[in-house]
């Protein structure tokens, strides 16, 4: 359903946002979230696209919304092809640092955002209500807001209120150790200040998601804050990239040596020791001893023992 009609690009003197927006084969829902985006209430909102080799009508429609609302949305056009949505986002990063739409000057607030959503009206308002408090608190140090989420059917049906409570997550974690061991940051609900993504890039090749990446880098060189409200339709449809499962049950063990020697979290250990090697080294100068140690001890996840491995992971959940 297409909501009111988007306004003009509002007084350069008002709040706005920079809204990154990548796309990969989003034609069917791509307009109804552009449109929510530009249509936030009380905050200015431009948006820097790029599509990532679609195979679908996505480019020839992100052509028509820039001509549609030529002050409002830029397209990044380049030959470096399918980037995948980690080095989409990455890509998009990087331009916003340097874009300046329309005479506004370079943005103070960026936004992630999927292609399929819907964004709640008062989404960015919310937000940076919450980003500026941070900021006035902690002046010049990076900030990230993030929220929770509604999740819908391709119709838009309501399956669950709360993406947190139907996938049984605490995105309210918020400490460095919570994220070396899971990212507990919905990439597509974040608002951040310029200061943490001058901080985080490069988004360096160990990262395994760009939004992991931004959590950790706010958890141990800033300040976040978890709003416990849906501020987005989370649309669930058979082509999305992760998507929302509901919470998994239990294992069930034969055996304690069968419980000791499992490995179903190896694979995913082994990336969490990486990704905290890269951390260590681009970090660590800047890091507090006790941050430091923690981060130190997320690297040796790697180990080839599932009980030392497990181990590491009960103390860092303690941490």
């Amino acid at each position: 359903m297409s909501q009111s009609p988007v306004p003009t690009f509002s007084d350069p003197a008002s709040p706005w946002v920079l809204v990154l927006l990548p796309v990969y084969n989003g034609q069917r829902f791509l307009t109804q979230q552009v449109e929510s985006i530009l249509n936030q209430s009380g905050v200015s909102t431009h948006l820097l696209c790029r599509d990532d080799g679609s195979g679908d009508g996505s480019p020839g429609l992100l052509h028509e919304l820039r001509l549609r609302w030529p002050e409002r949305i830029t397209v990044v056009e380049d030959d470096l092809g399918n980037l995948g949505a980690s080095g989409n986002f990455s890509c998009l990063m990087r331009q916003a640092l340097d874009l300046e739409p329309n005479g506004l000057g370079r943005a103070n607030y960026i936004a992630l955002s999927d292609q399929d959503d819907v964004w709640h009206h008062d989404k960015l308002l919310i937000g940076l209500g919450a980003i500026q408090s941070l900021e006035h608190a902690r002046p010049g140090a990076p900030a990230l807001v993030h929220s929770d989420l509604r999740v819908i059917e391709e119709d838009g049906r309501e399956i669950a209120p709360s993406m947190a409570r139907y996938q049984g997550l605490r995105p309210d974690l918020s400490s460095l150790s919570a994220q070396l061991l899971s990212n507990t940051l919905t990439g597509c609900t974040s608002l951040m200040n310029r200061a943490l993504l001058e901080k985080a890039l490069p988004v360096p090749p160990e990262a395994i998601m760009h939004d992991w990446w931004l959590s950790l880098v706010a958890s141990a060189l800033g300040s976040r804050i978890y709003l416990d409200q849906s501020l987005i339709d989370y649309r669930q449809h058979a082509t999305n990239a992760i998507g929302a499962k509901a919470r998994d049950k239990p294992v069930a063990f034969k055996t304690i040596m069968h419980r000791l020697f499992d490995d179903r979290h190896g694979e995913i250990f082994r990336l969490n020791a990486r990704q905290a090697r890269g951390f260590l080294v681009r970090f660590g100068g800047e890091l507090t001893a006790r941050q430091r140690l923690t981060t130190w001890l997320a690297s040796q996840l790697s180990l080839p023992f599932p009980p030392l491995q497990r181990l590491i992971y009960r103390v860092l959940r303690r941490l």
